[in-house]
């Protein structure tokens, strides 16, 4: 089924920019859109082989955790 859906002329030029040659407007639609959906879950395990920042990051939160003790209550 095909549908009509209007653009403004800055986002067509913005979708033609990023298009391929051989991509349809609706294929460049839907590959931004999967891309884009996974939202925060991108991030799930993006540090497990990296130990150290890990590690660090966890330590930063606790200091500013402590360092905000009552701030946000």
């Amino acid at each position: 089924m095909v549908k009509m859906v209007s653009l403004s002329n800055k986002a067509y030029f913005e979708l033609k920019d990023v298009k391929n040659k051989d991509e349809s407007f609706s294929e460049i639609i839907l590959r931004l859109l999967k891309n884009s959906t996974k939202g925060i879950k991108r991030f799930a395990g993006i540090l497990k082989d990296d130990k150290i920042k890990l590690d660090r990051m966890e330590e930063r939160i606790s200091e500013d955790r402590k360092n905000n003790k009552g701030r946000f209550q």
